[in-house]
């Protein structure tokens, strides 16, 4: 019975997270939307940031992914962050929010952002911490560059770096290595497609090898 509950609420939010998508792309804002199929997973993502009143510095921002791994004693991953957030200036945006994951459930958090992009070339830098009594903390970066936009085909490469520990006890909780290697055509990109995912202090590791599918509504 408690399994069953587990996998419905896993599916309510696999929706809400679908159905927040699909109200993004009726917005101002640009949402990009990722899908990746390899040897032993699906694996979706998108990120939404807009302001909420267009001369003001207060926004939303929301990053969510779903992993659906073939295997089902894996089990399948759920997580989405969402916040209020101020942008201090073009770069630099703090916010507070919270975080789903099916450990934790929903999670009050706080993080800081640092955007830059400079010609075909964009980095950004994300640290959050937890807001309760049994903290973690997580360290994001990525690097992406989108070829010049006056060919039909253009490269398209991304490095996606992640790394999760608890402050209390656990030390080391997750971390990733994603990367994308392909062409942008009419904007859409789409190309091979690597996902490294390790997990616990003893480091459970897990693979996924394929082809990816994204473009930005």
């Amino acid at each position: 019975m408690k399994g069953t509950i587990k996998e419905t609420t896993k599916i309510i939010h696999l929706l809400a997270c679908l159905f927040f998508c699909m109200w993004c792309l009726h917005s101002e804002a640009q949402v990009p939307v990722e899908i990746t199929a390899g040897h032993s997973s699906y694996y979706y993502q998108h990120m939404f940031s807009g302001k909420i009143i267009a001369e003001k510095p207060f926004g939303f921002f929301n990053t969510s992914s779903i992993l659906l791994p073939y295997d089902k004693k894996r089990g399948i991953e759920v997580m989405s962050q969402s916040y209020l957030i101020y942008e201090i200036n073009k770069r630099w945006a703090t916010g507070l929010g919270s975080i789903y994951a099916p450990g934790n459930r929903f999670v009050p958090s706080a993080f800081v952002w640092y955007f830059n992009k400079k010609n075909d070339l964009s980095y950004l830098i994300f640290t959050r911490m937890d807001v309760w009594s049994n903290p973690s903390l997580e360290l994001f970066g990525s690097v992406e560059y989108q070829g010049s936009k006056n060919q039909d085909f253009n490269l398209y490469a991304r490095l996606q770096l992640q790394y999760i520990t608890s402050m209390h006890w656990n030390g080391h909780l997750k971390s990733v290595q994603y990367a994308r290697l392909g062409v942008d055509n009419k904007g859409v990109q789409y190309g091979l497609g690597v996902n490294f995912d390790q997990y616990g202090s003893n480091t459970e590791h897990y693979s996924n090898f394929g082809l990816f599918v994204r473009r930005v509504f």
